[in-house]
């Protein structure tokens, strides 16, 4: 049985200063029934942990003794760690790490998501870890309602079906994401909702994103190999060239 439920449920009543029976006729159930989960002899039916949490203005969570601070402490600086070794090119060490804390933690997206991360980068040593990350990710579409999150799944499954070969699939994700007049920098950098030196670094960020993105799309066109110079017009790659070098001279 559960010792934390017994404490908590105890420490309520006692911090609210109501007896045992006062508990029993709000809930509609024996005073009996509260003494032995105080004292550990019994637990409620789960169709009554909601409406207890309700009484006492808490959630299940706590009255199971699952404190949610610290079990997002936990979660979080296990990412931190496996992001350090990530960024030493350790994603081998930071598996292990991440599925055991995925057990403790099950279905949690953030866990998946950087579990999924360093499987993906593992393919040379294990192509198993390469689809178990894509199962991975496609489980956090399936469950997740946060738009961040599922945009930036979608993101990796281009790039991951991209490097299986699959292009099909990578296309089908890609034309999935939103439109670039739909995107956050975009809109906050155009729609006058921020005004002065935070407006200023805005903008100024964005240049440098967009910057960066605009010479990204020149190199296709420099590249004397990617494109023909038919499929290149009107461009061709001295005019490539001349645009990055302008726009290097405008980013810097």
């Amino acid at each position: 049985m559960n010792n934390s439920f017994s404490s908590t449920i105890k420490n309520l009543r006692k911090q609210r200063g109501l007896t045992q029976e006062q508990i029993a006729e709000a809930l509609g159930i024996s005073c009996q029934a509260i003494s032995k989960w105080e004292t550990n002899l019994s637990f409620p039916d789960i169709t009554l942990l909601p409406i207890i949490a309700d009484y006492f203005g808490v959630s299940v969570d706590y009255l199971l003794g699952h404190d949610i601070s610290k079990r997002n402490e936990e979660i979080d600086a296990t990412c931190q760690y496996a992001d350090k070794l990530l960024e030493s090119n350790d994603a081998i060490l930071a598996i292990p790490l991440l599925r055991e804390m995925l057990i403790k933690h099950p279905g949690n997206e953030k866990l998946m998501y950087k579990l999924a991360w360093a499987l993906s980068g593992t393919i040379k040593e294990s192509p198993d870890n390469y689809e178990e990350a894509i199962l991975l990710y496609q489980k956090i579409l399936e469950i997740s309602t946060d738009t961040e999150m599922r945009t930036r799944v979608t993101r990796d499954l281009i790039y991951r079906y991209y490097t299986k070969g699959e292009i099909d699939r990578a296309l089908s994700y890609a034309r999935s994401l939103p439109a670039f007049e739909l995107c956050r920098e975009y809109n906050l950098g155009r729609g006058n909702l921020l005004c002065g030196r935070e407006l200023s670094n805005y903008l100024q960020a964005n240049i440098l994103l967009f910057g960066n993105a605009m010479l990204e799309c020149l190199e296709y066109f420099e590249n004397e190999k990617i494109l023909s110079p038919e499929e290149k017009k009107p461009y061709t790659s001295d005019l490539a060239k001349e645009k990055m070098e302008l726009l290097k001279k405008i980013l810097s």
